[in-house]
């Protein structure tokens, strides 16, 4: 713990003038001693003991939580809830060490980094490391900052890379759901082994969660069996890592894929009664659902829900919907589905020529040489449409 009476010495009249109302209106009144004792620098620890009653360890824990309380007012709001307080601490790092006695900012960034540690928040991190090396570049804490700071460099590399291959795993599931050649599902195996790998080196919250996708499109779309929990129960502890993120982290968005996986597992299975939930979850966010695909393959809900309303009688209901998604135009598997999804919309509005010229496009405009099952997809849908 740094220097305690030397931190509230240099405290700004104004903070300590609003830690002290905040002692006052909680009647810490021991913590109240021990600021002012320290502030006006009028009494030594052993008269603070005395006059408190108190032990020296016990003076010790006061120090410590007063510290914590100091912590907590320079550093301010809930990063966890408000991702515009994340951008304001990380903005005002310069000035505080560049205009704050080294004590005060050394204190304000060690918070910085107790709160973004907590939540993961490991690019975060790199800009409050990168200041504490400079507080402490002539000081012996200069390497264990440096350490650090090059561990979550590692880590961001790492968390890029694993993004990176959950995309070119969704890419290869889009070939093997298109091709279903055991090649390709080796393929997927090999890259389901590199999550692991990096999961040991760096285990994380994200690369967790990164991982637990890539497991649960092999249940659902590749009829892998789990290594040690159900379909049901990994997502459902992929739901509570997402969860478990703050509100500022670009994963929590990733529920809507866990809920689109959610009704894909209940529907294979014919749980029509849990998937109708999860249906109407993921059908609610279907425009903007295909931009989604380096995450998941969430194109082959455009067949399920045509598939699932067919079931339940609801192909009246989609029929007519406006048929605009927004999608990467050079994802090849999406337009493909899409086109298909598209002519089957077609064939239920009774426009059965125009149905076949959309199939016939998306065969003269692809080429399938490598991919037999999608290829006798459409030319048996083809066949029924003449």
């Amino acid at each position: 713990m740094l220097n305690l009476k030397k931190i509230i010495s240099h405290l700004d009249s104004q903070v300590y003038q609003s830690l002290e109302e905040n002692l006052i209106k909680n009647k810490a009144d021991n913590f109240l001693f021990l600021l002012r004792s320290y502030r006006e620098n009028n009494l030594k620890d052993s008269q603070i003991i005395e006059t408190l009653d108190i032990s020296s360890n016990s003076l010790y824990v006061l120090k410590s939580r007063l510290n914590d309380k100091i912590q907590e007012h320079l550093s301010g709001g809930d990063i966890h809830q408000d991702k515009n307080e994340v951008f304001r601490l990380l903005h005002s790092i310069p000035e505080m060490c560049q205009t704050k006695p080294r004590e005060v900012s050394s204190t304000f960034l060690q918070k910085l980094e107790k709160d973004l540690m907590r939540y993961d928040m490991h690019n975060e991190l790199l800009v409050v490391y990168s200041a504490l090396k400079k507080n402490h570049l002539f000081s012996e804490k200069y390497f264990h900052y440096s350490q650090l700071y090059n561990k979550h460099l590692a880590f961001t590399v790492s968390l890029e890379k694993s993004e990176e291959l959950l995309g070119n795993f969704n890419r290869t599931l889009g070939q093997y759901d298109f091709s279903r050649l055991p090649r390709t599902l080796e393929n997927l195996l090999f890259l389901k082994k590199g999550i692991n790998d990096h999961f040991a080196l760096n285990p994380s919250r994200q690369i967790e969660l990164i991982r637990n996708i890539m497991d649960i499109q092999l249940q659902v779309f590749c009829n892998q069996k789990g290594e040690t929990k159900s379909t049901e129960e990994l997502i459902q502890d992929t739901y509570k890592i997402v969860q478990s993120l703050p509100e500022s982290s670009p994963y929590r968005s990733w529920s809507a894929i866990l809920d689109y996986l959610f009704f894909e597992h209940y529907y294979r299975i014919g749980q029509t009664q849990k998937a109708a939930q999860y249906f109407e979850k993921t059908n609610a966010n279907v425009q903007h659902l295909l931009l989604m695909s380096p995450v998941c393959l969430v194109s082959q809900f455009l067949v399920s829900r045509i598939c699932y309303a067919q079931d339940q009688k609801l192909i009246d209901q989609i029929k007519n919907e406006p048929a605009e998604y927004l999608s990467d135009p050079e994802d090849s598997y999406t337009q493909i589905m899409l086109g298909i999804h598209h002519a089957t919309l077609l064939y239920y509005q009774g426009k059965y020529k125009e149905a076949s010229a959309r199939l016939n496009s998306i065969l003269n405009v692809n080429s399938f040489k490598d991919y037999f099952h999608i290829n006798t997809e459409i030319k048996l849908m083809l066949s029924y449409l003449y």
